[in-house]
């Protein structure tokens, strides 16, 4: 038995010759081609002749944004239209608007940045800037809103003075401006951004005009007109999922295809040209 095994032992262990003539493991990088109808749905960006080499060589950082847009707008909007008695017009989500809303989508902005995806990288850079801003406002330690309160100390009471109302519908106005500019911008990618700047567009409108309304108590209007703006928004989170889920799909290659309405053939195509892009697709072995 001793013999039989140091045998097999002896067969088993490769010589130094035949550990020189073993072929070494390769890495052969591969790579897919996308075509512009993709390349847009998954960077919510036009194909254009600019896309540089790192698009070949990273990850796609536009779920990243998605996901902060929706796990932020889903219970703001709730709470704009009062669902389980939800008041307060967001202040209790002051840290998921400053970390989730406001930190993923500047985070992803800067890698849209750095892939060239200039359309992407200025909506997720402005609106993750408006969340910062907006958390901040109600944010006691900046004193944003306190001076307009008549002790001059209270952060709540100030959100809710006509002159501070009267005054920051001025950002709602600005921000709803930017939402149409995105939505033109947008018909060069699919229905369902398209739509979601739309909503946007909406939302914006209704906070301004319900500060407005609300700073002249009249409390009927301006509460109704929260409430049209909390719908917007929640309808705007729903196509964040939606758009969120169409793009994971495709990340990790599972059969099911959602559609989002490509756009991109409505305009004359001169950007793209019917261009595809070959991006890395992963790594083998030889």
């Amino acid at each position: 038995m001793d013999a039989e095994l140091g045998l097999k032992h002896h067969i088993a262990k490769p010589s130094p010759q035949d550990e020189t003539a073993m072929p070494s493991l390769t890495t052969i990088p591969t790579s897919v081609t996308l075509s512009a109808e993709q390349f847009e749905k998954l960077y919510l960006s036009p194909l254009t002749q600019r896309q540089g080499v790192l698009s070949k060589q990273m990850g796609n950082p536009t779920p990243l944004a998605l996901g902060g847009f929706v796990i932020t707008t889903t219970p703001l909007s709730c709470c704009l239209m009062g669902w389980r008695g939800a008041t307060g017009a967001g202040i209790a989500f002051t840290g998921p608007i400053i970390f989730l809303g406001g930190g993923l989508l500047v985070l992803t902005s800067i890698l849209e940045f750095i892939l060239g995806n200039t359309f992407p990288c200025v909506v997720f850079g402005t609106i993750g800037a408006f969340w910062f801003a907006f958390g901040c406002t109600m944010t006691p330690a900046f004193n944003a809103a306190a001076p307009y309160s008549t002790s001059a100390t209270d952060t709540v009471a100030g959100l809710s003075s006509p002159d501070f109302m009267n005054t920051y519908a001025f950002l709602f106005i600005a921000m709803g401006i930017l939402m149409f500019i995105f939505l033109i911008c947008a018909t060069r990618t699919n229905a369902v951004y398209v739509l979601i700047f739309v909503t946007l567009t909406l939302v914006f409108i209704f906070l301004t005009a319900a500060y407005w309304r609300l700073a002249v108590a009249d409390t009927v209007a301006g509460n109704r007109l929260i409430v049209g703006a909390g719908a917007s928004l929640f309808v705007a989170s729903l196509l964040g999922f939606y758009l969120l889920v169409a793009q994971l799909f495709d990340s990790v290659g599972l059969p099911v295809r959602l559609p989002v309405g490509d756009l991109s053939r409505l305009w004359d195509g001169r950007a793209s040209g019917g261009q595809d892009l070959e991006v890395s697709a992963g790594a083998g072995e030889k």
